[in-house]
């Protein structure tokens, strides 16, 4: 009697996973088209027990933050792309292009992701230059501010010792982590960052069974040079069990060095 009230119990477990998951594909087709792009490599083999792990940034800074928007609107950037004022971008004095940044406010705390895409600001006390839609999304008068910088080339490779298949990934709270990407479902993918925060809000509002994750691949079919981010990474979206995102049994992972 036991055993079958067991098995009836993993059952309805199990319908319910796939009935979430289901429930996502059918907003994603409502929300953006198929994309056919690169998927991770997954030639070796890691242990089954790894799903999460929390990291530590790569760069840590704390001051007074300012943003720019009208006026240098589809104005090439640094790193040769367009400034979209209402993007989730940002202008860092030494960052590399392509780092993502959590960004707090610590008069409201509000967080935000935004990715290096141009230099500055030009103002010595500012430590940070916001998009405007960055900007709008913290609120308040950016006075105090802490800045965690992720690189994902620091993480993310394409040799054979690297652990390409976990992904720099940050759950719908902004929490940083190292997820191994047989632990989530892939909904969607593109190469531009604004659209992949777009499209995890978006999921986020609308499903509350599953953690709806960003992580980020290095693209293996990149070819640009010199300063340019156009193309060379992948966000994915992916849906992950929240015991997963928050398991507390795998102590943090310092990737600084």
């Amino acid at each position: 009697m036991k055993n079958t009230v067991f098995t009836q119990v993993r059952l309805l477990q199990a319908a319910l996973f796939i009935g979430v998951i289901m429930s996502i594909l059918s907003v994603r087709l409502l929300l953006l088209s198929a994309h056919e792009l690169p998927t991770p490599s997954t030639s070796r083999t890691f242990s089954p027990y790894f799903r999460s792990q929390p990291i530590s940034s790569h760069f840590k800074q704390s001051g007074k933050a300012s943003w720019y928007g009208r006026d240098f609107h589809r104005r090439k950037t640094a790193c040769g792309e367009r400034f979209d004022m209402n993007g989730f971008t940002a202008a860092h004095r030494k960052l590399p292009f392509g780092s993502i940044v959590c960004i707090t406010d610590l008069q409201t705390g509000k967080k935000v992701l935004v990715c290096i895409n141009d230099r500055g600001p030009f103002i010595k006390s500012k430590i940070l230059d916001l998009s405007m839609g960055a900007a709008e999304n913290l609120g308040g008068t950016l006075e105090t501010v802490s800045v965690d910088g992720y690189i994902p080339e620091k993480i993310n490779a394409f040799d054979d010792d690297a652990q390409s298949r976990q992904l720099l990934a940050f759950s719908d709270d902004y929490k940083p982590m190292l997820l191994d990407i047989d632990a989530c479902t892939m909904i969607d993918s593109c190469t531009d960052f604004t659209k992949a925060i777009q499209l995890q809000r978006e999921l986020s509002s609308k499903v509350r069974d599953m953690e709806i994750t960003l992580l980020v691949s290095l693209n293996p079919d990149f070819t640009g040079t010199g300063r340019s981010i156009t193309n060379k990474y992948i966000y994915y979206i992916g849906a992950v069990l929240p015991e997963i995102v928050n398991s507390a049994e795998i102590s943090s992972v310092d990737v600084s060095n």
